[in-house]
């Protein structure tokens, strides 16, 4: 996770979380007055397109950009609250576990084409998986806060969120990938264009990182669900059932802290190769 931090030295990174940010506030904005699903908290997002597409393109700007644009929107959406604290966290990792996964995807992004050409049934699948991965991730790790705190249930919530965030990338996404990357490769600004080699973590155990990504993300939504809906009586479409309560926190944590090992084990160093648009 290296590149998390050392990006902000380098000022072409800075200026890409600026414009992730901006560009998703400005959407988020725009639709916060449209199909609100749960008051305060969330409603129908189009603008989730855009994390998992500026986290492949700019890499940690663009995970840092959509965290920053989720927090402005919250501001300026009238939705500013406690579930923005960790709304800022999930929105990272909506931006963040796909560009770390992207070199470890089952096989299906080879080694001597890492570019985000979305030319082969390959590129698409693997990015659906890592949209997905990212998606549970965001959606347990703020469901997670919220059910502790009392305010939303777990089940309702990670459901909902999930939902959400895909429901934006699964088809959209690829086509704003298509069309941005030969720009954005052409213009100097894909990430591992813009960043040095050396800043940016090797990791270790790859392969084993991106199994456990989706093992702690769609596993810890899975559990969480189950133990939720049976420890909790909570309900999947609804808010009968108790929240805040231990079972729940219990059962989601340990996924949570696999997503944070498996985000030291993946590396982005792979897309450092020589690439032909």
């Amino acid at each position: 996770m290296k590149e998390v931090i050392t990006m902000w030295k380098n000022t072409r990174m800075v200026i890409l979380v600026a414009l992730s940010a901006a560009i998703y506030a400005a959407f988020l904005i725009v639709f916060k007055g449209g199909i609100v699903i749960v008051p305060g908290i969330t409603e129908v997002r189009p603008a989730n397109v855009f994390p998992p597409v500026f986290g492949l393109l700019f890499g940690p700007a663009g995970a840092w950009g959509s965290a920053i644009g989720n927090l402005i929107g919250d501001m300026f959406g009238g939705s500013l609250g406690i579930g923005s604290i960790f709304g800022f966290f999930g929105n990272f990792f909506l931006g963040f576990v796909p560009y770390k996964m992207w070199g470890s995807v089952f096989g299906l992004v080879k080694k001597e084409d890492m570019s985000m050409n979305m030319g082969s049934w390959q590129k698409i699948a693997a990015f659906e998986i890592v949209a997905l991965t990212a998606s549970a991730a965001c959606a347990i790790i703020i469901s997670w806060y919220l059910d502790l705190a009392g305010i939303v249930p777990f089940a309702f919530l990670a459901i909902t969120i999930t939902v959400n965030n895909f429901a934006a990338a699964v088809i959209v996404g690829p086509i704003l990938i298509a069309l941005l990357y030969p720009r954005v490769k052409r213009w100097g600004l894909f990430w591992t264009d813009v960043m040095d080699k050396e800043d940016i973590s090797k990791g270790f155990a790859t392969n084993l990182g991106s199994i456990l990504m989706i093992v702690g993300s769609l596993g810890g939504l899975i559990v969480g669900i189950l133990v939720a809906t049976g420890a909790a009586g909570q309900e999947l479409y609804g808010f009968a059932g108790a929240s805040g309560q231990t079972a729940v926190w219990a059962a989601v944590l340990p996924f949570l802290l696999v997503i944070l090992v498996a985000s030291f084990m993946l590396s982005g160093q792979e897309q450092f190769v020589d690439e032909e648009l």
